[in-house]
């Protein structure tokens, strides 16, 4: 008899990171995205494409200059592609400040509490698209001081990230 571990089913209940970002691919081909959003906002804001408890996924737009501090995901692995324009990803690892610049399909994995701080270092608005598995519930905030980064919280997600 087949059983299925407690972790769920993969592509089902649970998703790898290199399936997080075919799925951001995928989502990201969809021509009327740039429709879903406003392009004159001069905050960093989001539209939820879709989203179950196994799955979530999110169209994010970037005005220049425009970040999420520092943060991880708790729980959660995800993926993110650059639909257009520029965005900046610094990664914290081993006490060191990691920078990665992104341009249109272009994308990046990470698995649960990696902490990073992403922002659009361009001139005109960016577009992503992020997918988590599990649905992204909550995050942790960080600050950097003094060469090392200190937990300043917990929020829900969708709230100011």
């Amino acid at each position: 008899m087949t059983t299925i571990a407690a972790a769920g089913t993969p592509g089902i209940s649970r998703f790898t990171t290199q399936q997080l970002l075919r799925t951001a691919r995928l989502f990201a081909t969809d021509p009327e995205l740039g429709a879903l959003i406003d392009r004159t906002a001069p905050q960093r804001h989001w539209h939820l494409l879709d989203s179950t408890p196994h799955l979530q996924i999110w169209l994010l737009a970037w005005p220049p200059g425009t970040s999420t501090g520092w943060h991880d995901h708790a729980v959660s692995s995800g993926a993110f592609l650059v639909v257009d324009g520029i965005l900046s990803e610094h990664t914290w690892a081993r006490g060191h400040v990691h920078e990665r610049l992104l341009t249109e399909d272009e994308g990046r994995t990470f698995g649960s509490r990696h902490i990073h701080h992403v922002s659009n270092p361009g001139a005109e608005l960016a577009l992503s698209v992020h997918v988590y598995s599990p649905a992204l519930t909550h995050l942790t905030r960080y600050a950097l001081r003094d060469g090392r980064l200190d937990e300043t919280g917990v929020e829900r997600a969708g709230e100011d990230w």
